[in-house]
């Protein structure tokens, strides 16, 4: 209680008993009450004062996540004048777009004013905290202010003109029944009539006290009424000579319209049109993935978003879909960033000359050359910031002749389950580890046929014609040759590589061990000791090119962290991109109804579907397990999708987006068996055929697993699991001779839950109902009599490879998750914390 109120309370006598002596101590400052009873405290004013014209303060504020439209578009930023209270609005596929169109504003802004921007107030978003922003403002004299965190008063009127935007545009979209993925010319309309209606005490619209002038309104009309636009291409026949379309509202950039055509499913742009305001048409986008939508928000999302936003910030620019870096040669040079271009250009051309990768060719035929071009990359960091500009000269290797100027062109590279092999070994042993980078690796290796190219655009100072000495890239045998030049070079120092994965490489001499793996020019080393490591570093480093990161950051796209006793891996980046592609895929939050998939009859090949598979199969390999059976079960339908095939791909992005911070934790424990294998098989699934899978734990800690349906129908379960244990056979055998330079001889155990299937691989006279089971499923029993594996039975509780065969409840699946190491926070989840697991649902109806 307060002083002030304990003396109101004596001054009024509402109590007896208070002494006289509070009436003439002094008001002090209460350490416990200040901390407990804190407020957050606004200031009185924003930080920029007094604001006298136009220009004087501007504000860029990143709206919520939206809905995806149907040109990909997620996020809007609004940029507001101050002063005038001028909006305008950037629909943006990508936080990172936001740096270039706030630009791009603040030119427009210069240019078509009588005012220039001053100061440029942000919130503390990566975005807008780029080095091309700071270098702009540098450059323009502009003033960069962003306002203190959790103080979103600081903004000043954009967050409620943010509100008062999206409201008008959610009417708009429900009076009209707009599809809710037109909501980015919505928000235009919007925008639109807010710049030319006034607001508060000002007598002027924002455009006028910008511009100058009075707006017109004489080419305002109905949103999403319908429209009928002349057909400029019309035949002098019977067909109609307009074409029905729906208002989208104004085009900026040119004199005219903007309307959707249900027909070529596109946004078109006319100026020749009658309007038909009294009847307002319904925009819809068929589409072979739509699902409906209740909301243009996500609700879902911004939950997500409270937690993972520090996650998103850094992954958000590195990994979006938007593409700053020029095409072709001549976009680079009108570019504004044509010196820097330049600069790597010539940074390229050097290296190429040092490498020796051409010599000049005076008498060779111009038309026996192949053609060469520039490709431009703009490398940033984690936190989206630009770094580097680097151009790289590429060969076109599609005019390439096979026979004449190739041959071969495979190239192998090395698995996940080497990978994490690696890592569980150096966990386990204490072993040094390291990653590397092979400078310009293909331009190492050496050519076998004799190749011409023509010079390159923009080098004046080479002849036409150049001969290649070396495996320039784009050319078809540049991967083999680089792989054939590291296998040499490798087998000088002393590794041999490993049968099971040729792109992985085992040292084992007497000053001690080490493994190598190899993923194109991306490579992690380990050994036993850090002067057998530098060692091996120094040899390297005499035939190849290298860069070293003694700290394990990330490779081929896997973020690796150090932890207490072994190592967390994720791919936050990938999963972010796959999410980004379409906002649909962030809203999951229960589990599917039931949903009967089947196979269809085949159709155009869904491009969109497949690419969305592909990476989905990227991350179940490399660090999710608990989405390998849901991925391969979703893959059969690559060829034949319908809306229930992309209804349950959209509800697995969900869940993969849900648990977007799960790590696969690789924490070895030397008093466990060397290598378990955990393998399982759900019968008589869809068309009558099983589903098969397993777990292989080294040392107790996940390094391989895989779910596949099997081959061949199965009259029992019997049978079904005795297959499974050859399919794990294989693994067994993959990994025992390629960690046996490096643990020594070890026995692996197969872990099955089917007496039956153990009896019939133990005891071959006990096969007279399995006769008919092709000779390759007999693998194990043979294993089994050269002492090569041991089977154990396992209770089916305990079943780890259980999540790799069929959709598994919410309860069931939490053992074998948490003991294949696999738990939100500090170990890897399979969700099942906060939701069913991803495939829960989606096994045919046929296969339960």
């Amino acid at each position: 209680m307060s002083l002030r109120t304990i003396r109101k309370m004596q001054k009024l006598n509402c109590v007896e008993g208070l002494p006289s002596i509070v009436m003439n101590q002094d008001v002090k400052l209460c350490h416990a009450c200040s901390l407990a009873k804190s407020q957050h405290i606004p200031l009185s004013s924003p930080l920029w004062g007094i604001v006298e014209q136009p220009g004087d303060v501007i504000v860029a504020d990143l709206m919520r996540p939206f809905r995806i439209s149907f040109d990909k578009r997620i996020y809007a930023m609004l940029v507001q004048d101050h002063f005038s209270s001028l909006v305008t609005v950037y629909p943006l596929r990508s936080k990172a777009e936001a740096g270039s169109c706030l630009i791009d504003w603040v030119k427009k802004f210069n240019n078509l004013t009588n005012f220039n921007v001053k100061r440029i107030q942000t919130d503390n978003a990566s975005e807008f905290l780029s080095n091309n922003l700071k270098r702009f403002f540098e450059e323009s004299g502009i003033t960069h202010e962003t306002i203190i965190p959790y103080k979103h008063h600081q903004a000043g009127k954009v967050e409620p003109t943010n509100r008062t935007i999206s409201e008008a545009a959610q009417s708009m979209m429900i009076d009209s029944g707009i599809d809710v993925c037109l909501w980015p010319y919505a928000f235009r309309q919007a925008v639109w009539v807010f710049n030319r209606v006034v607001h508060g005490f000002s007598d002027k619209t924002p455009y006028e006290m910008v511009m100058g002038r009075k707006p017109s309104l004489g080419v305002l009309r109905v949103f999403c009424c319908r429209a009928y636009m002349h057909n400029l291409t019309h035949k002098k026949d019977l067909s109609p000579k307009a074409k029905e379309l729906i208002h989208l509202g104004i085009a900026e950039d040119s004199k005219g319209w903007l309307f959707w055509d249900a027909v070529s499913k596109q946004v078109v742009w006319s100026a020749s049109v009658v309007f038909d305001e009294g009847d307002v048409g319904k925009a819809t986008i068929p589409s072979a993935h739509s699902i409906e939508i209740n909301n243009l928000f996500d609700p879902t999302m911004l939950q997500e978003i409270a937690y993972q936003d520090e996650a998103l910030n850094i992954t958000a620019a590195g990994c979006s879909l938007h593409n700053d870096s020029p095409s072709t040669y001549h976009e680079a040079m009108a570019s504004s960033d044509h010196y820097r271009w330049a600069e790597a250009m010539e940074e390229e051309l050097r290296s190429l000359q040092t490498m020796g990768v051409w010599e000049s060719e005076d008498k060779a035929n111009l038309k026996q050359a192949l053609g060469c071009r520039w490709v431009y990359t703009v490398k940033r960091n984690q936190q989206g910031i630009i770094t580097r500009h680097k151009a790289r000269l590429v060969v076109q290797g599609h005019q390439q002749i096979k026979g004449l100027n190739f041959e071969e062109t495979f190239a192998p590279t090395p698995t996940f389950n080497s990978l994490r092999c690696l890592l569980i070994v150096a966990a386990a042993l204490n072993w040094e580890i390291q990653t590397f980078d092979v400078t310009t690796a293909y331009l190492h290796s050496k050519l076998a046929k004799t190749i011409y190219v023509k010079a390159p655009q923009g080098a004046s100072n080479l002849p036409k014609v150049l001969k290649l000495q070396k495996a320039l890239y784009g050319l078809k045998q540049a991967g083999r040759c680089w792989w054939n030049h590291l296998q040499e070079v490798l087998r000088k120092i002393g590794f041999y590589s490993n049968p099971e994965d040729q792109s992985t490489y085992t040292y084992d001499q007497a000053d001690g061990k080490a493994m190598l793996w190899v993923h194109v020019d991306d490579g992690v080393i380990g050994a036993s000791s850090l002067v057998l490591l530098s060692k091996l570093k120094s040899l390297l480093q005499l035939e190849l090119m290298l860069k070293w990161d003694d700290k394990v950051r990330s490779i081929v796209g896997i973020t690796i962290q150090w932890m207490d006793g072994g190592f967390k891996l994720c791919q936050p980046a990938l999963i972010d991109k796959i999410c980004s592609l379409d906002a649909s895929n962030l809203t999951t939050s229960q589990p599917l109804p039931n949903l009967d998939l089947v196979l269809g009859e085949a159709r155009a090949i869904d491009k969109e579907y497949l690419s969305r598979i592909g990476m989905l199969l990227y991350v179940a390999q490399a660090t999710r397990p608990d989405i390998m059976c849901a991925v391969n079960f979703l893959a059969r339908f690559s060829m034949n999708t319908t809306d229930r095939h992309w209804l349950a791909l959209n509800h697995l992005i969900g869940y993969v987006w849900g648990t977007l911070l799960k790590s696969l934790i690789l924490r070895p424990s030397r008093g466990q068996d060397v290598f378990n294998i955990f393998v399982d098989a759900n019968w008589g699934g869809e068309g009558s055929r099983s589903q098969h899978g397993y777990v292989g734990l080294l040392w107790g800690v996940p390094v391989m697993w895989n779910s596949k349906r099997q081959t061949c129908i199965t009259s029992s379960t019997c049978q079904a699991e005795y297959m499974a244990m050859s399919f794990a056979s294989r693994a067994c055998l993959w990994i025992s001779q390629g960690l046996i330079g490096i643990a020594g001889h070890f026995t692996p155990t197969l872990l099955s839950d089917n007496k039956a299937a153990i009896q019939i691989v133990g005891d071959s006279g006990s096969r007279k109902n399995s006769r008919h089971i092709r000779q390759e499923f007999h693998l194990t029993n043979e294993l089994l009599v050269t002492n090569q594996i041991k089977i154990q039975w396992i209770n089916t509780a305990k079943q780890k490879a259980d999540i790799m065969t069929k959709a598994l409840g919410k309860i069931k699946v939490q053992c074998p998750a948490q003991s294949m190491r696999t738990r939100a926070g500090q170990l890897y989840a399979c969700g099942c914390c906060a939701r069913e697991l991803p495939w829960t649902t989606l096994i045919c109806q046929r296969s339960r």
